[in-house]
């Protein structure tokens, strides 16, 4: 699997790169996040997740042709980096009142 996503280096540097500094930009978000203290399920909040989901569905519908183990290296990058997000939204099911 290793060998793969070494060749994808290879084959497409710019997109690699490119997937790299959006995925370092979204937890950068993350840090803005905790480090201003901008409570989950506020409208800063909103936001931020937004274009951090943004950011990894760019990358999930323009990834090159790429063989499958370096697509699943990208999404398991991309999960990780959405997890943290969940947080907001149990906090917007929270404030909405739908499972008092």
């Amino acid at each position: 699997m290793i060998d793969a996503y070494i060749a994808s280096w290879r084959s497409h540097p710019l997109f690699n790169i490119l997937f790299v500094c959006a995925m370092a930009l979204s937890w950068a978000i993350y840090a803005l996040l905790h480090l201003k203290g901008i409570p989950w399920g506020s409208q800063q909040a909103n936001i931020f997740v937004f274009v951090i989901a943004a950011l990894c569905f760019i990358f999930i519908f323009v990834l090159p042709r790429y063989s499958f183990r370096p697509v699943a290296v990208h999404y398991f990058i991309m999960v990780g980096t959405l997890l943290p997000s969940l947080a907001n939204g149990q906090e917007l099911m929270r404030q909405s009142g739908l499972f008092n």
